[in-house]
């Protein structure tokens, strides 16, 4: 069973368990007392150097007070050129990352990186934007202060951490969300040196219904840094697209489509195949396709995955 079969069959049985059933020791009460999160965002940092990608992403879920309740950090990195079997984040990856053996504190990345997402909870932007950092030499110039708490946990670079995470916030939109969960699909073209990873992140009312939604995709090469959301009409989807619509205003189309829809319902969305590089998309005469005509089939495998990730 490849990946996508898995999430979408995992986000399936998650849907049908959203509710009354916590996660990681969250209180299942939540819901009687209304939204754990007012607010959702999604914040993507991209660099591109000597033919490898870092795409840090940052997906957040604010209380009414503006303060992180929700946090997760990934990185999407390519290899120099661009290797197409590297599918993987660095927080998937787990131990095979293997920074614990260079690691002054013996700790894996993704460890690192929970322990970063746990020392930014309960904070502001402000007070995010104020963590301490220190130059641990010329590749290392953002490292969190040597003695201060969040270096007992984290000793790697946070510089564009703190970066997506202050996008993230700014780019937080009204949700009233009991669950927010981000997933992320990678693809590598070794020909063009370019890694696409198409991200969603998804938050859910108590029924485990999309109140709200983010779809971009960080599709970065020596000429952009920027997603494709952020590109707008330099992206230059219009010209060529039947209806008529940028790729963001089709990717936000698919945002108001899965709005009030469960993880089964999202999944089970009708698409056909057009030619040979559009393989999934809209079917024909569909609400979807009035308006969004783009190949769909890697939204639908990291919204499944945002859906199992979701807490």
């Amino acid at each position: 069973m490849n990946k996508l079969l898995k999430v979408l069959a995992a986000s399936a049985l998650v849907a049908t368990v959203l509710v009354g059933c916590g996660k990681k020791g969250e209180d299942t009460g939540a819901a009687a007392e209304g939204a754990k999160y007012a607010k959702a965002g999604l914040g993507v940092v991209s660099s591109y150097s000597d033919g490898q990608v870092n795409s840090t992403i940052a997906a957040v879920g604010l209380d009414a007070d503006g303060k992180v309740q929700y946090i997760d950090i990934d990185v999407a990195q390519s290899t120099p050129g661009g290797d197409a079997e590297k599918t993987k984040t660095k927080k998937e990856l787990k131990e095979e990352y293997g920074m614990k053996g260079v690691s002054p504190i013996g700790k894996e990345w993704y460890e690192q990186a929970q322990f970063f997402e746990q020392f930014c909870k309960g904070k502001t932007a402000d007070e995010i934007a104020g963590i301490e950092t220190e130059k641990r030499d010329e590749e290392h110039t953002t490292v969190p202060k040597s003695g201060s708490d969040l270096a007992a946990g984290c000793t790697m670079d946070i510089g564009e951490f703190k970066e997506a995470v202050a996008k993230a916030i700014a780019n937080a939109q009204d949700a009233n969300a009991d669950k927010i969960g981000v997933g992320e699909v990678m693809a590598n073209d070794g020909e063009a040196k370019q890694l696409d990873t198409t991200i969603a992140l998804v938050a859910t009312d108590a029924d485990g219904k999309v109140v709200y939604s983010k779809i971009d995709v960080a599709q970065i090469n020596e000429k952009t840094t920027d997603t494709k959301s952020e590109r707008k009409e330099d992206y230059g989807m219009k010209g060529v697209s039947g209806i008529g619509k940028e790729w963001y205003e089709q990717a936000i189309a698919f945002e108001e489509y899965c709005k009030g829809k469960t993880a089964d319902e999202i999944a089970k969305t009708e698409t056909e195949k057009r030619d040979e590089e559009h393989t999934t998309v809209p079917k024909t005469g569909s609400d979807l396709a009035a308006g969004c005509t783009m190949d769909i089939g890697a939204f639908l495998e990291a919204v499944a995955e945002a859906f199992t990730n979701a807490q």
